[in-house]
């Protein structure tokens, strides 16, 4: 399932020369995400402050490799300036994406 995902993801990543890497983009959310949001699918609950998991991130229907890469490029609220290159941006948008429910 994953490898069709990140084919897919290749069509839809525009300027996208190789596929995604889920496993660095793990990598890049525990890093970049995981002090505000919880980013395994695996977690048990969510964090006590609401802000979204990032499976529940992934699982909203408007959410699209385009939406997070604009939340990803133009911080809002809470959110920091991330400031990652594209092959980053798209490794994290893979492993996001990877985390919807079939």
């Amino acid at each position: 399932m994953r490898r069709w995902i990140v084919l897919l993801l290749l069509l839809l990543l525009p300027g996208t020369a190789e596929a995604a890497d889920l496993d660095r983009g793990r990598e890049l959310a525990v890093r970049w995400c995981g002090n505000c949001h919880v980013v395994d699918r695996t977690a048990p609950a969510g964090r006590a402050d609401g802000l979204p998991t990032l499976p529940a991130i992934a699982a909203k229907p408007q959410t699209a490799a385009a939406s997070l890469r604009g939340i990803m490029s133009a911080p809002h609220g809470r959110m920091p300036d991330l400031s990652i290159g594209a092959k980053d941006q798209d490794d994290l948008i893979a492993y996001i994406l990877s985390l919807r429910s079939n």
